[in-house]
C-alpha cells in the first residue's frame, strides 16, 4: 500500500512540473536561448538569416508564451489548410474556432514556417540573398507580402539589433556537422533520380510540390540561375513532371528543325531541344508570348526566309509544363522604380522590381495575417509619458517593455520608439525545473539534430541510447534529458527510475545527466543494479 502510494505521488509530482512548464511565461532571453540553436539549424537548411527566423517567432509567438506556442508548438500561427493531416488545435481568430496546426515539437513549426517560404514564388529570390543581410531579408519579406504592418522591415530590425540576434547569423558549423548536411543533401538528390542530358544539358525532373528555391538549394546553384537557365520569368511556378535545366541551354539543338505541335508553345519546344528561348523566336521572327499556329515548321538553327502563321489566339502552357501567367503587365513605371518580369543577377533588383502583392488573394499559408500586421508595432513616447503609463495604455506590464526593447531600467525619452507585443503581456523570469522525457524522430532528423534541439552531444544522446552508431529512423523513440541543472536533493523533487535490462550505473548516469558518484550517494545501498530496481536519480 505505502509503495503504491509512494508510485502515485511521483506520478503527481511529475505532472506538476510539467503543467507548470506549460503556465509560466519565459522571457526573450529564454526564447533566445531555448530557440536559436533551431533557427541556426533552419539558416544552414534553407539560407534564411537566423536573426529574422528568430525575430520572427519571438514576435509572433510573444516569446513562445502564446497559447498557440505553449500548446501546439506553433510558434508562427500557421493555420490547417486542406492539405493538412497531422494534429490541430481550434482557437478564435478571424473567425469562432478556426483550425491551426499543432506540432509535436517546435522545430516542426520552424522547419514549416521556413518550407513555407523556400515553397513560394514570391519568396524565390530572397534565397540568393546573403544569409548574413538581415536588412535585405526584412525588406525582401514585406516587399513579396508577408506582412502588412508598413513598419515590418524596421520592426524586424529594431528588434535583431537591439537584442543582437544577427550573431546568430555568423554562428559556424563544425565539419561534422558540414559533413552530416553534405550526406543529407546528397540523399535528398537520389530522390529526383539520375540526371539526365538533352542537347549535352544536363537537368531533372521537377517532383511533386517542388519550388526553384528548393531546387536551387539542394543543387548550390542560384535561384537566378535555374530562372535563367530555364527561360523562366519572376511569375513562373514550378510543377511535378517539369523538366529542369541545371545549366544554361545551347544555341543549337541537335535537330535543324521540328513542327509545332497542338498545345505546344515556344517554351516547351525551348524545353524540349534544349535551345534558348530568344534564338527559337529570333530564328523564326517571334515575340515573346506570340505562339505560330499548329503545323508550322519551327526552325531551331537557321534564320527562316518565309512568313510564319500566328496562331488566333496565344495557347497558355498546360499544367504539365512549368505554368506561365501572362495577365500581369510587361513594365509598370512606380516612382523611379520599373516593375517588371525580368529575372536579374541582383537579387535586391529582382526583389525591387516585383509587382506589389494583391492583398485580396494574399494568403500567407492562411496564417495570422492580420494579427501579425499589428500585433507587434512602436509606440512613440510622447510628452509626460512614463513607462508605466505606456504599459498600462496597451494592457501590458513594465517588464514586457523592458525584456523587448533591452532596457535595463524604467528610463524613457521623448520621441524614442518602443516595440510592444500585446501578445507578451508579462516578462515572467521563473523557469521550471526540466525532466526527463522521450523525443520521437521526426522525417529529416538526424542525431545532431536532436541533440542540438536538446542542447546535449551526440555522443550523449548515443550513450544514452545504447546506440552503436548514428542510424536512427522515423518514429524511434529516444530517450532525452536538457543539459541543465537537475540534481535537486529535495525530498518533493525527488524522482526515480525504474532500472531497465542492461543497464549499468553508468548509463544510467549518462541518461540523466547526473554522476555516478551523486546516484551512489543517493543509494546507498547501490552495488549491483537489478531489473526492476527503483533507484533515485534526484
Amino acid at each position: 500500500m505505502k509503495y503504491i502510494f509512494f508510485t502515485l505521488f511521483c506520478i503527481f509530482t511529475l505532472n506538476s512540473f510539467a503543467q507548470e512548464e506549460v503556465k509560466v511565461k519565459i522571457t526573450v532571453e529564454q526564447y533566445i536561448e531555448k530557440y536559436s540553436a533551431l533557427a541556426i539549424e533552419e539558416m544552414y537548411r534553407s539560407r534564411i538569416p537566423a536573426s529574422i527566423t528568430l525575430a520572427q517567432g519571438i514576435l509572433e509567438s510573444g516569446n513562445g508564451n502564446s497559447r498557440l506556442s505553449t500548446e501546439a508548438n506553433n510558434h508562427f500561427g500557421i493555420k490547417c489548410k486542406a492539405t493538412w493531416t497531422g494534429k490541430t488545435l481550434y482557437e478564435d481568430d478571424d473567425a469562432p474556432q478556426e483550425c491551426f496546426r499543432k506540432y509535436d515539437a517546435a522545430i516542426d513549426s520552424y522547419r514549416d514556417h521556413s518550407d513555407f517560404l523556400m515553397n513560394n514564388k514570391r519568396y524565390a529570390f530572397l534565397f540568393d540573398l546573403d544569409s548574413k543581410d538581415y536588412k535585405s531579408w526584412a525588406y525582401g519579406l514585406k516587399k513579396a507580402g508577408y506582412a502588412t504592418n508598413p513598419q515590418y522591415p524596421e520592426l524586424l530590425i529594431t528588434f535583431i539589433e537591439k537584442h543582437k540576434l544577427h550573431k546568430y547569423d555568423e554562428v559556424k558549423i563544425s565539419e561534422e556537422e558540414e559533413k552530416e548536411k553534405a550526406e543529407e543533401k546528397a540523399e535528398v538528390i537520389k530522390t529526383y533520380g539520375k540526371e539526365f542530358m538533352i542537347n549535352g544539358v544536363p537537368a531533372i525532373t521537377a517532383k511533386a510540390n517542388e519550388s526553384f528555391a528548393q531546387i536551387a538549394l539542394n543543387y548550390d546553384i542560384k535561384v537566378f540561375q535555374l530562372y535563367k537557365y530555364n527561360d523562366l520569368q519572376k511569375d513562373d511556378e514550378c510543377h511535378e513532371g517539369d523538366t529542369i535545366f541545371l545549366k544554361s541551354k545551347k544555341n543549337k539543338a541537335e535537330v535543324e528543325t521540328c513542327t509545332f505541335g497542338k498545345g505546344d508553345n515556344t517554351h516547351k519546344i525551348s524545353q524540349r531541344f534544349a535551345i534558348k528561348l530568344e534564338k527559337i523566336l529570333s530564328r523564326n521572327n517571334l515575340v515573346l508570348n506570340q505562339q505560330p499556329a499548329a503545323g508550322q515548321i519551327i526552325y531551331l538553327n537557321t534564320k527562316r526566309t518565309n512568313a510564319i502563321i500566328i496562331a488566333d489566339t496565344a495557347i497558355q502552357r498546360d499544367s504539365v509544363e512549368i505554368v506561365k501567367t501572362q495577365t500581369a503587365p510587361n513594365v509598370i513605371k512606380v516612382d523611379t522604380i520599373i516593375l517588371n518580369e525580368t529575372v536579374y543577377e541582383d537579387p535586391k533588383k529582382n526583389i525591387e522590381t516585383m509587382f506589389p502583392v494583391n492583398e485580396t488573394t494574399l494568403s500567407y499559408f492562411d496564417t495570422l495575417e492580420e494579427k501579425k500586421s499589428e500585433l507587434s508595432f512602436f509606440h512613440t513616447v510622447q510628452t509626460g509619458e512614463t513607462l508605466y503609463s505606456i504599459a498600462k495604455k496597451y494592457n501590458v506590464k513594465v517588464d514586457a517593455l523592458q525584456f523587448l526593447n533591452a532596457m535595463k531600467n524604467n528610463n524613457i525619452e521623448i520621441g524614442q520608439r518602443l516595440i510592444v507585443n500585446p501578445n507578451l503581456p508579462s516578462a515572467d523570469t521563473k523557469e521550471p525545473q526540466p525532466v526527463p522525457g522521450y523525443h520521437v524522430v521526426r522525417h529529416g532528423e538526424t542525431l545532431f539534430s536532436i541533440s542540438k534541439l536538446y542542447n546535449i552531444s551526440v555522443n550523449d544522446l548515443k550513450a544514452i541510447n545504447t546506440l552503436e552508431n548514428n542510424n536512427i529512423k522515423i518514429d524511434q523513440r529516444l530517450t532525452v534529458v536538457p543539459v541543465k541543472n537537475t540534481e535537486n536533493n529535495s525530498g518533493s523533487n525527488s524522482i526515480y527510475y525504474t532500472v531497465e535490462k542492461g543497464e549499468t550505473v553508468f548509463s544510467i548516469s549518462r541518461k540523466f545527466n547526473v554522476s555516478v558518484k551523486n546516484l551512489k550517494e543517493l543509494n546507498s545501498n547501490l552495488v549491483q543494479l537489478k531489473i526492476g530496481e527503483k533507484i533515485r536519480i534526484r
